[in-house]
C-alpha cells in the first residue's frame, strides 16, 4: 500500500486518521484582544506589543541619561543645612502611593495615545538642554516634570493621564525654587514673622530694642535669620494641604480657605519660633539660641509638628460645616 496515497488511513494528511482527528478535536481558535488600534493584540510575543515595550525602555534610559545629574542637584538642595525642600525626598513615594490606590480605576481604562504628549516631551528635553547650557538646574528640574507628563500622555493616553494627574503634579513639590527668589519673597514674611515674636515677647516683659532684623537685649543680641521667614512652612503645608485636600470631598470654596488659611499659620508660628529664641537667648545665652544649637533645631521641628496638628483640626473643623 502506497503510503502516500490519500486514502491510506496511516497517511498523516488523511483527516480519518486518528491522530489527526484527535488533533482536530484539540485544536483551539486564536483569540486577539483588540485594544484603542486594529494592530493593538494583547501578548509579549506580538510585533505591535514589542514596539511598545521598546518605547517605554528608550523613553526610561532617555530619562536617566538625560536627567542623572539633576537628580544629584536635587539631592545637593534637598541636603542643605535649612534646605526649603528637605521634604522633596518623600514627594516621589506619597505620588507614587497615590498612583497605587489608583490602580483598580486604572486598570478599567484602555491605553492610548496622545500625541500632544510627544510634543511636551520634546519641549522638556529642549527646556533641559536650555537649562544645562546655561547651569540653570531649577529649568532643568521642572523640565522632569515636563518629561514625567508628556511620557504619561504619549504612552497611555489622555483619559488615564487625566485620571492620575493630581499624583503626577504633586510632584512639583520636588523640584526647588530658586533660593534666591525665595529669600527675597520672604524679606515681607520674615519681617511680619518678627513683628509677631516681638509681640509676644511684650507679653512676658522681655526688654529689647529692634534694629532691622536685629534684635538688641540686655546682654546679647541676635538676628532674625533666612530660615524664620515662613516660606519653607508655607511650602511644606501647601503640599501637606493640598494632598489632605486630595481625599476630601468638600466644595471648591471651603478648599481655597483651608489653602488661605496656611499663610497666616505660617507667619503666626514663625513667629513664636522667633520669640521662643529670644527667650532661650535672653536666658541662656545665644549659644543656645545659635542655628548651631539642638534647641534652635527642635523649634523648627515644633513649627511643622503644631502646624501640621493645627492644619488637620482646621480641615475637620470645615468638613463639619459642610456636614451641617
Amino acid at each position: 500500500m502506497n503510503p502516500m496515497n490519500p486514502m491510506n488511513p496511516m497517511n498523516p494528511t488523511n483527516p480519518t486518521n486518528p491522530t489527526n482527528a484527535m488533533n482536530a478535536t484539540n485544536l483551539k481558535p486564536v483569540k486577539f484582544t483588540v485594544g484603542n488600534s486594529a494592530a493593538d493584540f494583547t501578548g509579549p510575543s506580538n510585533p505591535t506589543n514589542r514596539i511598545h515595550y521598546l518605547i517605554y525602555l528608550l523613553l526610561f534610559g532617555a530619562f536617566i541619561l538625560c536627567y542623572y545629574h539633576t537628580f544629584g542637584w536635587l539631592h545637593y538642595k534637598y541636603s542643605q543645612q535649612d534646605s526649603y525642600y528637605s521634604h522633596g525626598y518623600l514627594i516621589p513615594f506619597i505620588s507614587a502611593f497615590l498612583l497605587y490606590t489608583k490602580k483598580e480605576t486604572l486598570g478599567t481604562i484602555k491605553p492610548s495615545t496622545d500625541i500632544i504628549g510627544l510634543i511636551i516631551l520634546i519641549f522638556a528635553l529642549l527646556l533641559h538642554i536650555f537649562g544645562t547650557m546655561g547651569d540653570v538646574n531649577f529649568l532643568s528640574g521642572f523640565a522632569m516634570l515636563f518629561y514625567i507628563i508628556g511620557s504619561s500622555l504619549y504612552l497611555f493616553g489622555r483619559e488615564i493621564s487625566k485620571e492620575i494627574a493630581f499624583p503626577l503634579l504633586f510632584l512639583v513639590f520636588m523640584f526647588p525654587i530658586p533660593s534666591n527668589f525665595l529669600n527675597i519673597a520672604g524679606l515681607p514674611s520674615k519681617s511680619l514673622a518678627t513683628t509677631i515674636g516681638l509681640k509676644m515677647i511684650d507679653l512676658i516683659n522681655i526688654p529689647y530694642f529692634r534694629e532691622g532684623f536685629k534684635i538688641n537685649l540686655e546682654h546679647t543680641s541676635l538676628v532674625v535669620g533666612t530660615p524664620c521667614n515662613g516660606m519653607k512652612s508655607i511650602i511644606s503645608f501647601l503640599a501637606l494641604g493640598l494632598l489632605f485636600l486630595y481625599f476630601t470631598n468638600i466644595k471648591i470654596w471651603m478648599r481655597f480657605i483651608i489653602l488661605a488659611f496656611i499663610f497666616p499659620l505660617a507667619f503666626f508660628l514663625n513667629g513664636a519660633r522667633i520669640a521662643s529664641l529670644i527667650y532661650i537667648a535672653n536666658h541662656y545665652g545665644i549659644e543656645k539660641a545659635s542655628p548651631e544649637s539642638y534647641l534652635h533645631t527642635m523649634s523648627g521641628m515644633a513649627v511643622f509638628i503644631v502646624g501640621l496638628i493645627a492644619l488637620v483640626l482646621f480641615i475637620r473643623i470645615i468638613e463639619r460645616k459642610k456636614s451641617d
